[in-house]
């Protein structure tokens, strides 16, 4: 495990493991006897997606406190009680831990969606069968919150219903897509909405949903502008290095 480069901390580039406890432990030890610091995300998912974090450890507790209605993704996983960890650099003996590296790009959606597309979108019957009970309560305080990050990233929604809809909608979109462009590699499912309009980007960069496309396009949600300092509305590309399939037939829709 080597460090970072200059040159290379310039450039963002984020690899993503899921790993078990005892892991966490045994790779805590073997970066802290090479003289860097794992550190612990407190309370919120993604701050180890800033690019000053270089190694960040997300442990199981983390997905239920601050974002605990969106956690519910994660708990609802094949994911649920293994540790995340996100490095600004690659482990070496973590190969088979791996499931993803994530770039910035310069990606722009050849079209957003309208409120009816998000009205269809919800409807999925692939969506209900992993919507998270608790996604569906939200709490006052929350709904002002989110109200709030939206006009800061320039919105002027003024209903909570609006965002509620662009949320569940965008992560339907990551479990049978409606928008999605063409690679080499097949379908590319991306965010249907501009990032004032998304949340709990999360899920979808550390493979928690969409992980069985090889390929991404990712905008961030405003917790992670916010906590992260990503930039809003600037794409990021999520490249599996496993793709597991989520059993379920769906069908490609031209848009």
């Amino acid at each position: 495990m080597e460090r970072i480069s200059q040159k290379q901390a310039r450039i963002y580039v984020k690899h993503i493991y899921w790993i078990t406890e005892q892991e966490e432990r045994a790779l805590r030890e073997q970066l802290s006897e090479q003289g860097i610091k794992l550190r612990s995300a407190k309370g919120i998912m993604c701050t180890p997606l800033d690019p000053i974090n270089k190694i960040s450890s997300v442990a199981p507790q983390v997905w239920s406190e601050t974002c605990y209605r969106q956690g519910g993704w994660y708990r609802n996983s094949e994911k649920n009680g293994l540790y995340l960890i996100v490095s600004s650099f690659e482990l070496d003996g973590y190969e088979e831990k791996k499931v993803a590296t994530i770039t910035e790009s310069d990606f722009v959606p050849p079209r957003l969606a309208s409120v009816r597309d998000k009205e269809r979108l919800i409807e999925e019957p692939e969506l209900h069968k992993k919507l998270p009970t608790e996604w569906t309560t939200i709490r006052d305080i929350e709904k002002r919150i989110y109200l709030r990050w939206a006009r800061r990233l320039g919105s002027d929604v003024n209903d909570y219903h609006f965002l509620y809809l662009s949320h569940t909608a965008n992560h339907s979109n990551f479990i049978k897509p409606v928008f999605f462009v063409e690679g080499k590699d097949g379908t590319i499912p991306y965010s249907i909405d501009r990032s004032a309009h998304l949340c709990s980007c999360c899920v979808e960069l550390f493979q928690v949903l969409g992980q069985q496309f090889k390929e991404k396009l990712v905008a961030p949600c405003p917790g992670a502008t916010i906590f992260a300092r990503l930039k809003p509305d600037k794409y990021l590309r999520v490249k599996s290095t496993k793709v597991q399939s989520n059993n379920a037939e769906w069908y490609h829709e031209p848009l």
